[in-house]
């Protein structure tokens, strides 16, 4: 019982944390995250089930790392918005796929994008 009462109380405060962590980081619909915000943001929630699940272990450990991924979360987005460079190394640079009806074969191997794969987003944002 005390082993129940004990992963209902972390559980509760592992939410508690993600919540504020979550508000602290931004809010940011799924469509806008970068490849790098959907990372931290599982392994935030990965660490957050651990600590609500781990009954030997301590519970600073993991709140103490959920803590740490915000922060440098939070500092990598401010040196993004303010540094063009970090931006471009961070998230990487945009391509051009298409432009006035060329198809530029060499980016779609870069952005590893299969052809049928664009032209399913063409039709699906009314490109035809």
């Amino acid at each position: 019982m005390q082993d129940i009462l004990k992963v209902i109380i972390l559980s509760i405060v592992s939410e508690i944390v993600l919540f504020i962590l979550a508000k602290l980081m931004g809010n940011k619909e799924i469509s806008q995250l970068s490849m790098f915000d959907y990372v931290i943001g599982i392994t935030i929630g990965s660490i957050a089930a651990e600590m609500a699940t781990a009954l030997e272990s301590d519970y600073l450990q993991p709140l103490v790392a959920m803590v740490v991924y915000a922060i440098v979360a939070i500092i990598i987005s401010l040196l993004c918005e303010k540094s063009f460079k970090a931006r471009r190394f961070i998230y990487g640079n945009s391509l051009v796929l298409l432009n006035n009806g060329k198809l530029y074969r060499k980016n779609f191997k870069t952005a590893k994008l299969d052809l049928n794969e664009f032209l399913v987003q063409c039709r699906v944002n009314r490109l035809f």
